[in-house]
């Protein structure tokens, strides 16, 4: 080692150099890695942020507070499954404005039962009712009237559906209790639409607002010919997955506003961009 700093020595002369010894300083050290746990917070905390001020600018625009400040909806909010937060926001939108119209509140195919969760969360401060309709079985069978139009399973096609989607309805039962939604604030009414009006004894006698997700022609026709007689003026109703998966979604929706609007205009209908979901909007007139 010495010899090596002896002949640098030397060459650095030749030129006119010295080596001087400096004072010995370290790289500063790179930070610890975030944990897992850490990184979740800071992206969810992120997402918090950016639902207020998207709450916000919804109560600008409508110029009232229609959604009113909630610890406990960004976090359901994160939790959906096949409801993007913006369409999610349309439903909290609908349940907003149709807070002080005369009537319960319906879901149409509550899956694992989050969605219900989020719309169970936004009625603790009313009186209204939750009702919940699901086979819990699945899918039923397609009718002609479902081509499939995106196969979101590759399963090749739409009969290769019929019995998927299924969750037991102790998940919804779990999602409820973890927000603390009291049993006898909601009705879950198990079994295919069809059977489920003719057969159930507790029905909602008025509807204020309902959210449909049944995605096959029949169901959605025959929900929203139920919601037609039970619908005050002013309520709302969302049907997902119009045009798309299956084409019965959106011929159903187009059949009854075809026949309810046939004499007099009795329905205005949004579509909002597909950039933001795939649903339409019913507002009874």
């Amino acid at each position: 080692m010495q010899l090596g700093k002896k002949v640098i020595e030397r060459i650095l002369a030749q030129g006119g150099y010295q080596l001087i010894r400096t004072k010995q300083t370290s790289l500063p050290k790179r930070p610890a890695a975030v944990s897992p746990d850490v990184q979740r917070d800071f992206v969810f905390k992120n997402f918090e942020n950016l639902a207020a001020a998207y709450e916000y600018a919804l109560n600008q625009i409508e110029g009232c507070e229609l959604l009113t400040p909630n610890a406990m909806r960004p976090r359901l909010l994160t939790r959906l499954l096949g409801t993007p937060p913006s369409e999610a926001y349309y439903i909290l939108t609908a349940l907003g404005k149709t807070k002080w119209v005369e009537g319960d509140v319906c879901e149409f195919g509550v899956a694992q039962g989050e969605t219900s969760a989020l719309i169970a969360n936004e009625l603790a401060s009313t009186s209204k009712h939750l009702h919940l309709f699901d086979s819990f079985e699945g899918l039923p069978a397609p009718t002609p009237q479902d081509q499939l139009k995106d196969d979101i399973f590759s399963l090749g096609s739409i009969e290769a559906y019929t019995g998927t989607m299924m969750t037991p309805m102790d998940a919804v039962l779990e999602r409820l209790a973890a927000i603390s939604f009291p049993a006898t604030r909601f009705t879950i009414h198990r079994g295919f639409i069809e059977q489920t009006l003719r057969q159930s004894q507790n029905l909602p006698t008025q509807v204020a607002c309902a959210y449909v997700d049944f995605d096959f022609y029949e169901p959605i026709k025959t929900a929203l010919n139920f919601l037609d007689t039970v619908m005050p003026r002013g309520a709302i109703v969302i049907v997902d997955d119009y045009d798309f998966f299956s084409t019965g979604a959106k011929t159903a929706v187009d059949e009854f506003l075809a026949q309810a609007n046939a004499v007099a205009p009795r329905y205005e209908m949004h579509v909002p961009d597909t950039r933001l979901g795939y649903f339409c909007v019913l507002t009874k007139l």
